[in-house]
């Protein structure tokens, strides 16, 4: 566990000292699907993320659970409370490195890169590995698009509690334990 740690320490440091692209707010997008009722689906959004990659590969990204938008305030301040508990955890944060990147590589047409990294949330850290479309346009912009989406299972990250608290809360009678996370990242080049 303390080799996780200080891995996704030492890659924020790298990225934050040295970071070749960052995030373009304006053109990405961090999706999420819940699944109530067992079949009444729903897509939600963070409004407030970052994400940084250096020449050498080395990535992070951090996720302002507060900023979670499900369309309906009350769900919204469920969710920062009794799920993310942003209080303790405002934060998640995924980090790790691509294998031999070369950013000269990629072109207007995507190429799949399989992504490992590391996910911290909730004050848990798991690894997981994400299927990405990696293209690259004229100025120099890199687009990491998920080719599928990527599955967090709440037991990992101690969420089952608070998914269920948000069951009995609302009452429903089921609230899916796995979620699809998608992302849509356009990273541009820092001058």
């Amino acid at each position: 566990m303390w080799k996780k740690t200080m891995f996704a320490a030492l890659a924020c440091w790298a990225v934050s000292a040295q970071a070749d692209w960052t995030l373009d707010p304006n053109e990405s997008q961090l999706t999420f699907l819940s699944d109530k009722n067992a079949g009444i689906v729903e897509r939600h959004h963070f409004q407030s993320f970052d994400a940084e990659l250096t020449s050498d590969g080395v990535f992070s990204a951090s996720i302002d659970l507060a900023s979670v938008e499900t369309a309906i305030h009350i769900r919204n301040e469920r969710m920062r409370e009794m799920l993310f508990r942003v209080a303790d955890y405002p934060k998640a944060t995924l980090s790790g490195a691509l294998d031999a990147f070369d950013s000269n590589a990629f072109s207007t047409r995507p190429q799949l890169v399989g992504i490992d990294m590391n996910l911290s949330l909730n004050g848990s850290d798991k690894a997981v590995t994400a299927d990405c479309w990696v293209s690259k346009d004229a100025a120099g912009a890199l687009y990491v698009i998920s080719a599928q989406p990527i599955l967090v299972r709440a037991e990992d990250f101690g969420l089952s509690a608070g998914i269920e608290a948000l069951r009995a809360v609302a009452g429903l009678k089921t609230i899916s334990q796995t979620v699809p996370v998608s992302i849509n990242l356009r990273l541009i080049p820092n001058t």
